[in-house]
């Protein structure tokens, strides 16, 4: 018979992706017109991310000519550019939805059953947490969701802003955590990282 605190965690991690399933097809949907769901949502199997290594780590910014044909106004346009360029340089913790970054705006609200989004995102960065302690022997704990940024498809990154302890009765830092989650329960939310949020130099 399994652990009580086993099958906790597989329901947990059940209600997380069924949630954020949800919410990712109801985006696709009026982006899309509802055509081609399936399609889009077809499991093309790829390599897990490696924990602790950011995929933004050797890139650099590069501005996309097309973009400007989106702007009729330079001041608009140039805007535009600051925040993709910030956005890129927070390697995905600020949102920027021309490029498919989007933040959660309601964390507060249900999204589902009895579960608030603030609760859901708190268990996902919480298996960040636990990985961070695990492997490196440390006792950081969260102690509140600041903010969530969303980026994916049927595969889909989760950037995690929140607010921790790295001791008992420490002061509070502002953390950042990332993880993969898979649509359709196709495989259990997978931890990538988890760090004291960096300084922007933007």
């Amino acid at each position: 018979m399994a652990p009580e605190s086993t099958v906790k965690q597989a329901s947990t991690t059940d209600m997380v992706n069924s949630s954020l399933m949800e919410e990712h097809k109801v985006e696709e949907e009026e982006e899309d017109g509802g055509s081609d769901i399936d399609r889009r949502y077809k499991y093309v199997p790829g390599p897990e991310p490696e924990w602790d290594v950011d995929s933004y780590d050797g890139r650099e910014y590069e501005s996309d000519p097309e973009d400007r044909q989106i702007f009729s106004d330079e001041d608009e346009y140039n805007e535009y550019r600051i925040r993709k360029r910030q956005a890129f340089a927070s390697k995905g913790f600020i949102p920027e939805p021309l490029s498919g970054i989007y933040p959660i705006k309601y964390l507060d609200e249900i999204a589902y059953r009895n579960m608030t989004a603030r609760e859901l995102m708190t268990n996902l960065a919480n298996l960040c947490v636990k990985k961070l302690n695990d492997q490196k022997g440390q006792t950081v704990e969260l102690v509140e969701i600041v903010r969530v940024i969303d980026s994916g498809g049927f595969r889909w990154n989760s950037y995690i802003t929140f607010m921790a302890r790295e001791y008992p009765n420490g002061p509070l830092m502002e953390y950042q955590a990332k993880v993969m989650n898979y649509a359709g329960n196709e495989k259990p939310p997978f931890p990538i990282l988890c760090r004291p949020s960096p300084k922007l130099s933007v």
